[in-house]
């Protein structure tokens, strides 16, 4: 399953570099997946995210010690924003065109 401009919020024009970027790492997970199985990957990306996320928090903070919990707070929002927009997706389509093996 890729991602494009057209599947963004209603709304809401993303850049497409975006979608770009996201369907490497999608290739790059399915591909684990295939390997390693969904759950180990699952868990992987979410842990490579936050990883990511601290390391790039620290680089632009300015006060790490004082920002991080709003940090946290919104980098939880928008997880739960996105997987919720995600879900919602998802669920749409396998409704219109049945479950797929390729996702």
């Amino acid at each position: 399953m890729s991602t494009t401009p057209e599947s963004a919020p209603q709304g809401q024009q993303l850049d497409p570099a975006l979608f770009a970027c996201v369907n490497e790492y999608l290739e790059v997970t399915n591909r684990q997946a295939r390997q390693q199985g969904d759950k180990r990957v699952s868990f992987a990306v979410l842990y490579a995210a936050a990883r990511y996320n601290s390391h790039a928090f620290l680089g632009i903070a300015a006060s790490p010690q004082t920002e991080r919990e709003e940090f946290v707070a919104y980098m939880t929002d928008l997880y739960r924003r996105a997987l919720e927009e995600n879900l919602s997706n998802l669920i749409n389509e396998r409704a219109a065109t049945g479950p797929s093996q390729a996702e």
